[in-house]
């Protein structure tokens, strides 16, 4: 591609969006930024990368939020034990963000979750992607990706998940992650089958592409 084309997927966990965008990205020979994205706001935040991958597309919960205003401390206490996350849900996301901007100014790539489709909005070279599936097919392939063997709480993770990305993205970014008017596609890959989404998505780029040429 001679024109720079950035496609952010935004999926529901079971849907296939990791395997989807690394297909894409190796099919269209473009970058797949994933961990790089971890790695510098670890070293931006001075952070360890562990902590912050427990972090991502998630709001801290109200006893976290508790935890961390008293681990300040106060000037007559004494010895106080470091926070247990002391940098702010939105200074996170705020670096993350500044990061995904970087990285994506002056090269194609394909980019997953991290509330993508809003950061990068304003680029007529973005093709934005939503991928879905039924909640049976996901908690099946849950089970299939962790070995897990126990359906009730696989579907756990499958609902958990949801419910956290809907409360980051809705908190972050006032959008409805789910809103399919948010993207400029959506797929449900229990219909398509991976392949067929990758295709899908290369043939969405593409187009993207050639609207945004010069």
């Amino acid at each position: 591609m001679h024109q720079n084309v950035i496609i952010a997927i935004s999926r529901q966990l079971g849907s296939g969006g990791s395997l989807i965008g690394r297909q894409v990205a190796d099919r269209l020979g473009v970058k797949y930024i994933d961990r790089e994205i971890l790695h510098q706001a670890a070293e931006l935040l001075h952070e360890s990368e562990n902590i912050l991958s427990e972090r991502e597309e998630r709001l801290s919960s109200f006893w976290e939020r508790v935890a961390r205003a008293f681990c300040y401390g106060v000037p007559e206490a004494g010895y106080v034990p470091p926070p247990l996350r002391p940098i702010p849900d939105g200074e996170l996301f705020f670096a993350e963000s500044t990061i995904i901007r970087k990285l994506t100014e002056n090269c194609s790539a394909v980019l997953v979750g991290r509330a993508g489709f809003y950061v990068l909005r304003d680029k007529p070279n973005l093709a934005s992607v939503l991928l879905h599936a039924p909640s049976e097919i996901r908690i099946r392939r849950v089970m299939e990706l962790y070995s897990i063997d126990d359906a009730l709480q696989a579907a756990e993770i499958v609902d958990d998940a949801d419910q956290q990305r809907a409360k980051f993205v809705k908190v972050m970014t006032g959008a409805d992650w789910t809103d399919a008017r948010n993207y400029h596609l959506c797929i449900n890959t229990a219909k398509t089958g991976f392949d067929k989404a990758t295709e899908m998505i290369m043939s969405l780029a593409e187009k993207t592409r050639k609207n945004s040429s010069p």
